[in-house]
């Protein structure tokens, strides 16, 4: 008896274990295949946004489209662009299986317009993104699915340069210079297109009238005569030409921008106990304009007099003559600014607009960055709202049109690595850089009609301009002389698992 009890209680718990063993192998396949059915879920989300991400760039590296087309698109906004991202949503939506893991997956991408910004010169579009993966391992077993959540901006019409990373002419740069330059976008998961991409002859205008109207106050004059710039600038009626000088525009609504007549020695841009400072010099004569975003308060100091203001002036410079020197300032003792002798003093306030103009040459010879730029990892980071400091040189007298030494020329004599924080806009004789240094970072945008950095790298570090100005703001932008369609960024918002 004592025996047949001993075997009845092995036998008990042989049996026991036998069914624990097999209930612990069916949860262990069960979560087995579950976590291959995710991994192939997975492989589905990464295959499709790859390959979306390869058609986005070979569909959107040549951003031209005909005047005709733009006109289309200006028409009926959502179902031209629909039409421009069906060969995305194509290739993110396709079956795939792997024989030798006995994987399989199938994604799906839909598209909807959630935001649709429309005005004279362009258009700007958000789509949600989304991409749904279902992944399964052959034999029976359940399936898993996982989906991406994506932004998509794209802008279409005659769109403002800073808007475009970086664009140049196309017989304006040499494949040994184009190997020396680097584009890193700065919004995460971005896509980046990593090469500068050309453009037809004639991209950047030539004529500035338009953005000097506003900063001059005229309601969009057909030409800029002597008689018409006179009156705008508050001198005597007539049609001398204007006297060598610098200009602050002003009226019975309050102060407009600055108009320089004939080359600047030194422009001087700074700050001074929360002031954007601004300061002029033409041979021996002095001029400042101090401005305060946050009071509203605003001085004009010039060697007839000072001024005082309880508005803000129109933030644009037009300098009808060349900069011959363009250089970050820290203020002197005596009000003034004076030129930095080293790297580490800001130019201008985080979180202001100003475009500088110029008919002619611009020569910059200092860093030039906003106050609270900070390095992290090699990268440039903003505290808080990002800055617009436009720099465009026409290559065009602003009054009679004749061509005259337009361009950009990066200078410097130390040979420490050059940091610019602005969207240059190289008209004329395009980007030119003679610099000892090896190292050029420009954190904006850039277009021009050639460049030539030299011996120089370099690395642009683009980040999508914000949004289109308030409608208490001027505009300030300069826009393409040709219609593009151009994908500003594409990224994920999210990955979730979905069953």
């Amino acid at each position: 008896m004592v025996c047949l009890l001993i075997m009845a209680v092995f036998l008990t718990l042989g049996m026991g274990l036998l069914i624990n063993s097999r209930l612990f192998l069916q949860a262990h396949g069960f979560r087995k295949v579950s976590r291959l059915s995710s991994y192939a879920a997975e492989n589905g989300l990464k295959e499709a946004w790859g390959r979306m991400q390869v058609r986005a760039r070979e569909q959107f590296y040549k951003p031209e489209m005909k005047e005709e087309t733009w006109l289309a698109i200006k028409e009926t906004p959502e179902k031209s662009l629909r039409a421009a991202l069906q060969p995305l949503l194509e290739a993110a939506s396709f079956k795939s299986q792997d024989e030798f893991s006995g994987m399989s997956w199938e994604a799906v991408s839909s598209a909807s317009l959630e935001e649709l910004y429309s005005e004279e010169h362009y258009l700007k579009a958000t789509f949600g993104f989304n991409i749904e993966a279902t992944g399964q391992v052959q034999g029976p077993g359940g399936s898993r699915s996982e989906q991406i959540r994506a932004e998509l901006v794209l802008l279409a019409g005659h769109l403002p340069l800073n808007q475009v990373p970086a664009v140049v002419e196309k017989k304006g740069l040499e494949p040994a210079a184009a190997a020396r330059i680097k584009i890193r976008p700065l919004l995460p998961e971005s896509l980046s297109f990593p090469q500068i991409k050309t453009l037809s002859e004639g991209f950047i205008p030539g004529e500035a009238l338009p953005l000097l109207a506003r900063g001059l106050k005229i309601l969009k004059p057909s030409s800029l005569p002597n008689w018409l710039l006179r009156q705008a600038l508050g001198l005597e009626p007539g049609n001398e030409p204007i006297p060598d000088g610098v200009y602050l525009v002003q009226d019975s609504l309050g102060p407009g921008g600055i108009y320089v007549q004939g080359d600047l020695d030194l422009l001087l841009l700074g700050i001074d106990s929360g002031f954007q400072v601004i300061q002029f010099q033409q041979k021996e004569s002095r001029w400042l304009l101090r401005f305060n975003p946050a009071t509203a308060r605003a001085s004009f100091i010039s060697p007839t007099g000072n001024q005082d203001f309880d508005e803000l002036p129109i933030p644009l410079v037009m300098v009808n003559g060349k900069v011959l020197s363009l250089t970050s300032g820290f203020p002197g003792s005596d009000g003034f600014l004076e030129e930095a002798k080293d790297n580490s003093c800001p130019a201008f306030l985080n979180g202001i607009k100003i475009t500088i103009v110029c008919s002619g040459r611009v020569d910059i010879a200092s860093d030039l960055y906003s106050d609270g730029l900070e390095w992290k990892e090699g990268l440039p980071y903003l505290k808080s709202r990002q800055s617009q400091l436009i720099i465009w040189s026409t290559g065009r007298d602003f009054q009679s049109g004749d061509l005259t030494d337009g361009g950009i020329n990066l200078i410097s004599s130390s040979d420490e690595k050059r940091i610019v924080e602005a969207s240059l806009i190289a008209g004329g004789q395009g980007l030119k850089a003679a610099l000892p240094g090896e190292k050029l970072e420009l954190i904006g945008s850039l277009a021009a009609t050639a460049i030539n950095p030299d011996r120089a790298e370099l690395t642009l570090f683009n980040l999508p301009a914000a949004g289109p100005p308030s409608p208490s703001e001027p505009d300030l932008q300069v826009y393409s002389e040709i219609p593009l369609l151009h994908l500003s960024h594409l990224r994920i918002l999210e990955w979730r698992s979905t069953r």
